[in-house]
């Protein structure tokens, strides 16, 4: 999936591959880490220009473009 990052903007990317606004988290991880005891965690950066990246994750499920 590519999307557009904006310089000195902070970014939450999902990890969990739970999260209903893929590819940023919506701490959805937070209610699953309690219930089934595992330590899930966005993924932060914050970056220094505003460019185009491609983003995926194994965890996520396939997303319809």
């Amino acid at each position: 999936m590519e999307i557009k990052l904006y310089k000195g903007r902070k970014y939450s990317f999902c990890s969990c591959g739970l999260s209903k606004t893929l590819p940023l988290c919506d701490n959805a991880h937070r209610l699953y880490n309690q219930k089934n005891k595992t330590n899930y965690k966005s993924i932060k950066i914050i970056s220094t220009e505003s460019t185009r990246i491609n983003i995926s994750s194994s965890t996520w499920k396939k997303i319809d473009n």
